[in-house]
């Protein structure tokens, strides 16, 4: 009996391991139709399918084993190779159903490893477990015919005896089976050789990837890392004309001058490397390359000590914008004249700096106007004019606040921003005043952690503010002369605090804070302890990171009453998460429907999303309201930034931002937000690696720091890579243009890169996983039309074909110049690769 149990078993066995595998090659190959020629993907189609062939051979010899240990241990193997390969390829359709992309098993990993990870995996359950379910039953349904067509196979060309010795395998008795199998020999030998043959011929990209099998797929990714598409070998720059020496630019004040030299330091009369005066002793930590010892001289400070000091045999490298060759500034240049009107007119106290990062804040939704693409994808989804007519009045409502925050209308008609938020936002700024609206920024990278790395720090450090503190001796007074007050609040020392709603353990974020700066913390953990000030029962978990941002108000409160009570300066970061997938919102939130609500849920998650965009409107309003309520409002400055935008199925095939580099997912707002100042539209092709060198400017500009701090903002804004913001950006100089990179999630994988000085924009992949892709944002800002290609002499072509000699060039200098950059953030950033 158990015999025949475990001879029934087999067939299922062997259909687990190939039907999964088989589904899982079908998907990979629609995914890769688009970019292959059909000719080429017809010639070399049976080659796609070696490894998975190769793999259910060995299968079926383990499983026809005589019985006994061998054989149980070859029924265990294929049973185990079948459940991960029905386990993956669910994952894989699943993935898929949800997202339009391909799951990468290395990334995978990486976030499985995260416990607060696993919950962002598990999300997307539902899909999986249908799909694993159905390949289940069918891998039951087709396990006779799957075995018998193998065991057919077999025998017709070795005339193998099946694993009971009484019973040869089918079709090994056959009246004329010796022709049969010397046919079958034949024609496998023949097939074997043409499939050969191709296997040599074919291009190794993209056909290599398109082979992969599941699960040799996952080990493989597990085991190695992913092989580079780009050779960054060298470190030269790649286009040398532009750092002829005629294009030097002496030093003058702050400013220490430009005179690239491929990376090499430079120390000469002309471009001396000197200590600044600023530099004494217990530096905070993020000031290294101050503390360093210079020639003839001994070290002027000593940096504080770090328990998690991590020390190597590499030579610790910083950046010095004095030699990189892409470097360009605008420090020379006037402050927007508007902004020098007002500065002259009246003072424009800045006590307090917030820096509030929205996830997923994409700028077509701050604020959502009329006619733009997303809003006409809402239209088609109607087929009245009356229904159009409605939606619409619900969309005008969607981010007044985003309307008033930025100065820019939604462009629906009879229509008031400061009417929809009377009830919630008391906004006491005058006409024409508000902040400086930016708009074109891109984001430094598509993953939260990434971003943030780029806003708060650029290449430097945060901890500036920990640096203010050291060179004061201590609290100032208040005053009630202006005055004087305004000297107390210079003299002042700076608090610096985040909050969030959500978890601050996922990928490590609390360390993260900590090492940028950030003293105190306020996020889920924190809202979950018991002894917490403010914690109650019933608190609604929104998503699987966390609350909503109502839940932060009271602790937000209590941070400004206090440095209002200690007199201190404030550094306040918050991270608004609502708008993370899943969308979720709390339960008494009243939900619009804005697409047209079809059967098959096609827009169900741009609907979510475009609700959480309405939560975070309104609370951002809030948000601002405790600004005014507790009297620091027209003495703060609020800097808006998104983290990054969002992709959906409306925008592009593949939704998110995993590996996926369409230009929605990084279009951003940002907004220099102070009721004092004049209200400002500024245009800068960008990233936020401009964020900290504006509140710097600003902050010398509005008269907010001492002198002592004053000198270090200025020595400090010219370190930067960024241009300021708030005077006019320099998009080319001498020929180099302002180029602009941003990582694509989860980074390694794909770069993006522009420049201020065309429109031009360039996917490069940095595997051979993936292809290069060109957009032309002037005729195409949406990017409906990508042009794809596996290579790059490939791309070149088509780009000279449809867009001109002047596109093709430019496609070339920026590959050429982001794989000198990439090598160059490894060295800026002491990234050494292990073996």
């Amino acid at each position: 009996m158990m015999v025949s149990r475990s001879h029934s078993l087999r067939p299922f066995l062997l259909s687990l391991l190939v039907v999964p595998a088989l589904a899982s090659k079908a998907l990979h190959l629609f995914q890769h139709t688009h970019s292959l020629s059909p000719l080429l993907l017809a010639l070399y189609f049976p080659t796609f399918f070696v490894l998975e062939i190769l793999l259910f051979v060995v299968a079926w010899f383990l499983l026809n084993r005589t019985y006994g240990a061998k054989s149980a241990i070859g029924a265990a193997i294929v049973g185990l190779l079948g459940c991960i390969t029905l386990a993956a390829a669910s994952s894989q359709i699943g993935f898929y159903f949800v997202t339009g992309a391909e799951v990468r098993w290395n990334a995978a990993k990486s976030v499985g490893d995260d416990p607060e990870g696993r919950k962002l995996m598990l999300s997307g359950l539902k899909p999986v477990l249908c799909a694993g379910l159905f390949l289940l039953v069918l891998s039951w349904l087709l396990a006779s015919g799957i075995t018998s067509v193998m065991n057919n196979w077999f025998a017709a060309v070795t005339g193998a005896f099946s694993e009971e010795s009484t019973e040869q395998l089918p079709g090994a008795n056959q009246k004329g089976g010796s022709g049969l199998r010397r046919r079958g020999k034949q024609w496998t030998i023949i097939a074997a050789a043409v499939v050969f043959a191709l296997w040599l011929v074919r291009p190794s990209d993209p056909y290599n990837h398109i082979s992969g099998a599941l699960p040799l797929s996952i080990f493989y990714a597990l085991l190695v890392n992913p092989s580079s598409n780009v050779d960054t070998s060298s470190s030269s720059f790649p286009l040398p004309d532009l750092l002829n020496p005629v294009y030097w630019e002496a030093p003058k004040g702050h400013y220490r001058g430009w005179a690239p030299t491929n990376g090499e330091s430079l120390e000469t009369d002309d471009y001396p490397v000197t200590v600044p005066e600023w530099a004494s002793p217990n530096l905070p930590r993020g000031f290294e390359r101050w503390a360093q010892k210079s020639d003839n001289s001994e070290p002027v400070a000593a940096l504080e000590s770090d328990d998690e000091e991590e020390t190597d045999d590499y030579e610790t490298q910083y950046y010095d914008p004095v030699t990189d060759p892409l470097r360009i500034t605008n420090l020379d240049h006037e402050l927007f004249e508007p902004l020098q009107q007002a500065l002259k007119e009246h003072d424009v106290p800045i006590s307090h700096v917030v820096l509030v990062i929205m996830e997923s804040a994409r700028k077509d939704v701050f604020p959502f106007k009329s006619d733009s693409h997303l809003h006409q994808k809402i239209l088609d989804s109607y087929e009245d004019d009356e229904a159009a007519d409605e939606v619409n009045a619900k969309l005008s409502r969607l981010s007044p606040v985003a309307e008033i925050l930025t100065g820019e209308s939604s462009g629906f008609p009879d229509h008031e921003p400061n009417e929809l938020v009377k009830d919630f936002w008391n906004v006491t700024s005058r006409p024409g005043m508000g902040g400086i609206n930016v708009n074109g920024m891109l984001t430094g990278s598509t993953l939260s952690f990434k971003s943030a790395l780029v806003n708060y720090c650029g290449v430097g450090p945060l901890p500036i503010l920990n640096l203010f503190n050291k060179v004061k001796d201590g609290r100032a007074n208040s005053s009630e002369d202006s005055q004087d007050r305004m000297e107390a609040i210079r003299n002042r020392k700076w608090k610096t605090m985040f909050s969030q709603s959500i978890t601050e353990l996922y990928d490590k974020q609390n360390v993260l804070n900590r090492k940028m700066g950030f003293n105190q913390s306020i996020c889920r953990e924190h809202l979950d302890n018991r002894r917490s000030k403010h914690y109650h029962s019933g608190m609604e978990a929104i998503n699987y990171f966390g609350y909503p941002e109502v839940e932060t108000y009271p602790y937000l409160e209590d941070v400004i009453n206090d440095a209002l009570e200690t007199d201190s300066r404030l550094f306040l970061s918050h991270f608004t998460s609502t708008t993370h997938h899943p969308w979720g919102t709390p339960s008494d939130f009243d939900r619009k429907h804005y697409f047209y609500d079809d059967f098959l849920g096609t827009h169900d998650d741009m609907d979510h999303y475009l609700n959480a965009v309405r939560y975070v409107d309104h609370w951002l309003g809030k948000f601002m309201n405790l600004l005014e309520d507790t009297g620091i409002a027209n003495e703060t400055l609020v800097v808006f930034v998104g983290d990054h935008g969002q992709a959906f199925h409306e925008d592009s095939p593949v939704s998110g931002t995993y590996e996926n580099g369409h230009i929605s997912n990084f279009r951003i707002p940002v907004v220099f937000r102070h009721p004092l100042l004049p209200r400002l539209q500024v245009t800068a092709n960008a990233t936020t690696m401009s964020v900290v060198p504006t509140i710097l400017d600003l902050l010398v500009n509005t008269k907010s720091l001492n002198q002592k701090d004053t000198n270090i903002a200025l020595d400090l804004m010219n370190e930067y890579e960024g241009q300021s913001l708030i005077r006019p950006f320099q998009s080319q100089k001498n020929g180099r243009q302002a180029w602009n990179f941003g990582i694509i999630n989860a980074g390694g994988t794909m770069l993006a890169v522009t420049s201020a000085a065309a429109p031009y924009r360039l996917v490069l992949p940095l595997t051979k996983d993936f292809e290069f892709a060109f957009s032309n944002l002037e005729k195409d800002p949406d990017e409906e039309h990508i042009i794809n290609e596996w290579n790059l002499k490939g791309l070149l072509k088509k780009v000279k074909n449809e867009h001109g000699k002047e596109a093709a060039k430019w496609v070339q200098d920026a590959e050429s110049i982001a794989k000198w950059w990439i090598e160059e953030r490894k060295r800026v950033w002491n990234y050494h690769e292990t073996v």
